[in-house]
């Protein structure tokens, strides 16, 4: 599938990747082919095991494809060296996932400034950015409790809040809502959707949520190992 062209934001081709089991090798991945354009909202659907968390994780540098290139904004990816590429991660590409793997002793504030922090922004900076994000999500009056002290749904926007904080040009999030109650889900839902409407973040969302998949504007199926386009009714 590459009914986008191959000017996208995001290039994926022939994505493959196998893993070696006790029964043999297991190919997860058999050719994926994909192109994100900037802005775009797209989820990737399919069942358990098919394949999602690999591809989300290969397209933002946390694997190695067996074979295959990834192209962001026109650079190749895997030709960067390891260092090059963890610059690029944080500086360039969101991550959230089901969990929200916010450090406990940390505030809500401190969690989101890390990544900008890390990136050698200075303390007033990381500080006045993190604040606005976390003002924008509607966490004003938490930003100095510590995770143990926030609810599943204030956990994950800060985790979305902390994707944000680099301003990144795209956000891989894989089932954001998959540890979340019905209510609060949809909620977590808008919120993504208000950011890419409102700011036009790239997002690509990993899922098995019906409701989250009809606020994308795209919805690519992973079956049998690759990848097709699935119109969006």
């Amino acid at each position: 599938m590459d009914s986008t062209g191959s000017t996208g934001f995001l290039v994926a081709r022939g994505i493959r990747r196998s893993f070696k089991t006790a029964e043999g090798t297991l190919e997860v991945l058999r050719g994926i082919d994909l192109t994100i354009n900037r802005g775009e909202m797209t989820a990737v659907i399919g069942e358990s095991g098919v394949g999602k968390s690999t591809l989300l994780h290969i397209l933002g540098g946390l694997d190695i494809p067996s074979d295959g290139t990834v192209e962001i904004g026109g650079e190749q990816f895997f030709a960067k060296n390891e260092k090059e590429m963890a610059a690029y991660r944080n500086e360039h590409i969101g991550f959230v996932f089901q969990y929200h793997y916010l450090l406990e002793d940390f505030t809500a504030l401190e969690n989101v400034m890390l990544p900008a922090l890390i990136a050698g922004d200075s303390v007033a900076s990381a500080t006045e950015r993190s604040e606005q994000l976390l003002s924008d999500v509607g966490l004003t009056d938490r930003m100095k409790h510590r995770p143990y002290q926030l609810s599943g749904g204030e956990l994950q926007r800060v985790a979305v809040s902390r994707a944000l904080a680099n301003n990144p040009q795209i956000v891989l999030a894989d089932e954001p809502s998959g540890n979340l109650d019905v209510r609060t889900g949809e909620r977590l839902h808008s919120l993504l959707a208000d950011l890419n409407r409102s700011r036009g973040i790239t997002f690509l969302i990993a899922t098995h949520n019906v409701d989250l998949t009809r606020s994308c504007g795209r919805v690519v199926k992973l079956e049998n190992g690759l990848a097709g386009e699935v119109i969006n009714g």
